[in-house]
């Protein structure tokens, strides 16, 4: 029995081909078996999923009993031990990996009825050679609704997904080119000034612009040999490495990361910087980068379940301590490295750098940071890179704590 692939754009109708389907079959009486990977960072956030039980579309009126969300072992398990006839339906079937593409093809030469939505590239190609009816959906674009669509992105504005044909998303990506050159230009630090934090490659307006910290590239080379060093990075896996990154100004260290293929998170408390990211993300960058805004120390405590491979947080906890209490910026560090699984990256400001002098109420240096990873961050090696030779901006050293077990 050949599988079914529903492909097509972001909102095109894929997850509502499928329930549409599942319904049918259980209401024929047919056995149907219905699966999500609980090992996709994405999806385990969905508390439909992870909690109800429940596929779900865009239509809420459309739903179906989520039997199985389990990691890629168990599906294979499970489906290996389906009767024939079996509707076995896989919603985002590209987050099982290529592992899962051998147990499909088993499956369906058994006589499973399976259906697969949203498959990845070298899932289609390998499912290709064996023979599928590939279903194709369409949708119009939402701006001018006479084309189809072609391209989709996560809104800024509206934090929604969108698809829009090629002419209309050339003539919104090239609005919020004119409209993210001036928000930069209002923003402080330099309010009219031609300055941002961290370089916008992505933005040829920006090459001569003064940049902040001109040591972010050298910061993001040190944080992928070290990952390199330390973290199988595989592709085409269920399970990518997260990334999570505090104080995430515009989102530079995000976007690195992504391209590495972790699944990233940024957290800043500058609701400007956040929106700057966010229109970055989805008309130059196209990552789905899941940013936030919100206060370190809220975002922290509220998520104090979820956990990050990699985490960052560069000079974000010293102004944390100047603003409210020291307290709160340490205890915003023990659950920065309660939260990392693997590696921690850190940079806090010095207490002689002229805009901390007398207003940090303790004495920060590269001591006390190294004191502070070694005692409460329950690593089992912690480095540091030499401001000075590594030729990183205001003298500030990277430090990062390891933990190898994994915790």
């Amino acid at each position: 029995m050949p599988i079914t692939v529903l492909t097509g754009l972001p909102g095109s109708g894929k997850s509502s081909r499928l329930i549409e389907t599942v319904n049918q079959a259980i209401a024929s009486g047919r056995p149907v078996a219905t699966f999500a990977c609980s090992e996709s960072p994405l999806l385990a956030n969905r508390p439909g999923l992870r909690i109800h039980r429940t596929l779900a579309s865009r239509r809420h009126d459309l739903r179906c009993p989520l039997n199985h969300f389990v990691p890629v072992s168990k599906a294979i398990d499970i489906l290996g031990s389906l009767p024939a006839e079996t509707l076995a339906a896989f919603e985002e079937s590209h987050c099982f990996g290529l592992e899962m593409v051998s147990a499909w093809i088993k499956a369906s030469e058994r006589g499973l009825n399976v259906l697969l939505t949203i498959p990845s590239a070298n899932q289609l190609n390998l499912l290709k050679k064996y023979g599928i009816n590939e279903v194709i959906l369409r949708i119009e674009c939402e701006e001018c609704h006479r084309r189809d669509g072609f391209r989709s992105f996560i809104d800024p504005d509206q934090n929604r997904p969108r698809v829009v044909c090629a002419e209309c998303f050339q003539r919104l990506s090239d609005a919020a080119r004119i409209d993210l050159l001036e928000r930069l230009q209002r923003q402080t630090p330099h309010p009219g000034e031609k300055s941002i934090y961290q370089p916008i490659d992505e933005l040829p307006e920006c090459a001569d612009w003064n940049v902040v910290r001109p040591d972010s590239k050298a910061r993001a080379d040190i944080m992928v040999r070290v990952i390199k060093e330390t973290i199988v990075l595989q592709a085409n896996t269920p399970t990518p490495p997260t990334y999570l990154d505090i104080g995430c100004n515009t989102g530079y260290f995000c976007n690195r990361m992504r391209h590495l293929g972790f699944f990233v998170e940024g957290v800043d408390v500058v609701k400007g910087d956040i929106q700057a990211a966010k229109i970055l993300d989805a008309y130059f960058r196209f990552g789905h980068t899941r940013y936030f805004h919100q206060d370190a120390y809220a975002y922290l405590k509220q998520t104090q379940d979820q956990l990050f491979d990699v985490t960052s947080a560069f000079a974000v906890f010293q102004w944390l301590m100047i603003q409210t209490t020291v307290e709160r910026g340490m205890q915003c560090l023990e659950w920065l490295f309660a939260k990392t699984r693997q590696l921690c990256f850190l940079e806090m400001g010095y207490s002689v750098e002229p805009q901390y002098k007398e207003k940090l109420p303790l004495h920060i240096d590269r001591e006390w940071v190294r004191r502070v990873m070694e005692e409460r961050g329950d690593f089992c090696e912690v480095r540091m890179f030499d401001a000075k030779e590594y030729g990183l901006t205001f003298e500030r050293d990277l430090f990062v704590g390891i933990k190898r077990n994994n915790n």
